[in-house]
């Protein structure tokens, strides 16, 4: 479980992973709170996650070119410099007392873009760092580097919304997210496909191209991709929009909890990935997050009917141990199934995927505000469930499996 472990690059990536999610969370959990005390619309708090999550669907793919292109070490350290250059500047606004919704709605997609060629360039360098019989394990434990600070991050964010103010929080994202660069810059791999791409492969467009013509021809990225799209649609922008109106209109309660409650998501989330990093083998990864889906589904139903928070947080427990095993095993069969040239291009489908929270985002503002918190996170889960019912009757995710051959 713990053999990438032994690569000194491995351990510098899963720290800077790790303050990177610090601060990541802080922000995942201020945000919504933020916009809420200055709007108090439900439609912003889905517009704030969609801005977050659009520049993935518009640079998806040409992320994933760039980070097969050159150097992933100088993705990854170019990428933690624009958190710093987004956050600092709504730091400043809030400490100026400046800050306006779009301020906010504006920096959350600058910090979009950042994430867009920080989540492949992140993956695709992992092959790298660790021999292959640890790629699952690396995988698994990278993610837990990003759901444990799930956990801290989050409370953290819920002390500091009871005790302090928005400037406080966001003068120490912003500050975390310089320690996360620091870190970064001390990686040594480089990523030896990147220097190989830039000479065999021609132009950044020609081989954005090549890319999308490797997953048609396998077709079992496909099915990967569409079992994502569906989880961040209908899974993943709950957590931005309901849980803080779950918590602040529907239950009453402090704003605080909407931090607290992340980081029960956040034990259930790291508990999820450790236990797909001690797993030997998964024949049907397709089906298993069809399943997860469908678990998770019935989690946003339970808790739309929640009359506690109690209830609440195991809803989110299960709903974040679901959601990032279905994550880690996304990118674990794009990882495994591709070539080190193609890597960051293949994990780069989930920044395709990512960013269609850009439609689950305003569609979950959109229900919160016709329908209600309760009524509007009900119909989310029963869409979940549905589709996830679909593709365990369809062929489909039996295409994903750990003996596809792997396509050149």
């Amino acid at each position: 479980m713990f053999a990438p472990f032994a690569s000194r690059d491995f351990r510098v990536l899963w720290l800077a992973i790790f303050l990177r999610s610090g601060a990541l969370w802080l922000d995942q959990v201020a945000r919504p709170v933020l916009i809420t005390e200055l709007t108090d619309s439900a439609f912003l708090l889905g517009a704030v996650l969609a801005a977050r999550m659009a520049p993935n669907l518009v640079l998806g793919l040409v992320a994933g070119a760039v980070v097969d292109r050159y150097p992933r070490r100088i993705v990854l350290v170019a990428s933690q410099a624009g958190n710093v250059l987004a956050t600092g500047a709504l730091f400043a606004l809030l400490l100026f007392d400046l800050a306006e919704a779009w301020h906010v709605i504006a920096l959350a997609a600058a910090a979009g873009v950042n994430i867009a060629f920080f989540q492949p360039a992140r993956q695709a360098i992992l092959p790298s760092m660790v021999p292959e019989s640890a790629l699952r394990s690396a995988v698994a434990l990278s993610q837990t580097a990003n759901t444990s600070m799930r956990i801290g991050g989050a409370l953290l964010a819920g002390l500091l919304l009871h005790f302090a103010d928005f400037v406080w929080i966001y003068g120490a994202m912003t500050g975390i997210y310089v320690g996360a660069v620091v870190c970064t810059s001390l990686i040594r791999t480089r990523g030896a496909a990147g220097a190989s791409a830039a000479r065999a492969g021609g132009s950044l467009l020609r081989q954005t191209l090549a890319g999308v013509r490797w997953a048609f021809e396998a077709r079992w990225p496909l099915a990967v991709l569409l079992i994502s799209i569906v989880m961040f649609i209908f899974l993943v922008p709950y957590q931005g929009v309901f849980v803080p109106l779950m918590v602040l209109d529907v239950l009453g309660e402090p704003k605080s909890w909407v931090g607290y409650l992340i980081a029960i998501g956040g034990v259930g989330a790291a508990g999820g990935s450790l236990l797909l990093a001690g797993w030997r083998t998964i024949p049907a990864p397709g089906r298993l997050m069809a399943a997860l889906l469908l678990a998770s589904g019935l989690a946003l139903a339970v808790m739309s009917g929640a009359p506690h928070l109690v209830v609440v947080g195991i809803c989110v427990f299960v709903a974040a141990a679901c959601s990032t095993n279905v994550m880690s095993l996304a990118n674990l069969t794009l990882l495994a199934q591709a070539t080190e040239g193609m890597a960051g291009r293949a994990v780069s489908l989930m920044n395709i995927a990512r960013g269609m929270i850009l439609v689950g985002a305003l569609l979950t503002g959109g229900l919160a505000d016709l329908l209600g918190a309760r009524t509007g996170l009900l119909t989310m889960g029963v869409c979940l469930a549905v589709c996830a019912v679909i593709l365990l009757a369809t062929p489909l995710a039996r295409r994903v499996s750990e003996d596809e051959p792997t396509a050149t």
